[in-house]
Formats: C-alpha cells, sequence, structure tokens
C-alpha cells in the first residue's frame, strides 16, 4: 500500500477507534514522546499520559453528548517513506446523529514497527 493511502486509512481507522470512546485504544495511535499543540503545548512522553489526557477530552465530549466523529476531508502530503503530514476535517455527531461540532486538525505522522502512529496532534478551527 503506498503512504498515501496508508495514512488516509490510518486516519479513518483512527477516527473509529476514538469514536468508541477507549483511551487506551485511542493512545496507541500515538508514538510517545507526542506532541499535542492547542492552547498551550504539551509534550506527551508516555503512553499514560496519552490515554490521560484522552480520557478528560473524551469525557468531556460525553458530557456534551457526543455519539461519534467522521473524517469529511482528508488531505495528506509524504514528506518520506516513513513520514507524513495529514490535515483533517473532522465532523463530530450526537447519538441523534446531529452535527455537535466540526474542527480541523493537523497531525504529523511516522511509520514505525508497530504501524503508523501520530507524533503530532494540532486542533484548530
Amino acid at each position: 500500500m503506498d503512504t498515501e493511502r496508508a495514512v488516509r486509512k490510518f486516519v479513518h481507522d483512527y477516527g473509529e477507534t476514538f469514536s468508541d470512546g477507549d483511551p487506551e485504544a485511542v493512545a496507541a495511535n500515538f508514538h510517545e514522546p507526542a506532541l499535542l499543540v492547542a492552547e498551550s503545548v504539551r509534550t506527551l512522553e508516555t503512553r499514560d499520559a496519552v490515554e490521560d489526557i484522552f480520557a478528560a477530552i473524551l469525557d468531556s465530549l460525553a458530557e456534551r453528548g457526543y455519539a461519534y466523529s467522521e473524517a469529511e476531508a482528508v488531505d495528506v502530503e509524504v514528506v518520506a517513506d516513513d513520514r507524513a503530514r495529514g490535515r483533517v476535517r473532522w465532523v463530530r455527531y450526537t447519538a441523534d446523529d446531529e452535527v455537535l461540532e466540526r474542527l480541523v486538525t493537523t497531525h504529523v505522522f511516522r511509520r514505525t514497527g508497530d504501524g503508523w502512529k501520530m507524533v503530532v496532534l494540532l486542533p484548530h478551527d
């Protein structure tokens, strides 16, 4: 499978994993250390740190009625056979299939011995 297609598949699978709401499964998609660049920059040094941040994110979304996410558009730039940058437009839905919110995320991906992983996650509008 070519790199661009592999990264697109990773994004699709990640969206399904995120929608399942299991922070441990979400964390398995990251290469540690990883960076979360939001209102502040967080270095996620360990798998536990990734799990902790996503447990908080998923809990907050659940309180707002979150049910699942879909990638509306995925743009991939391959920078090497083992690295890529991606920009994803996500739509988050409630259980009633109402749009909860839309957001864009920019990622840096790296192919590892365990497959593709995220190294940088930058959520934005």
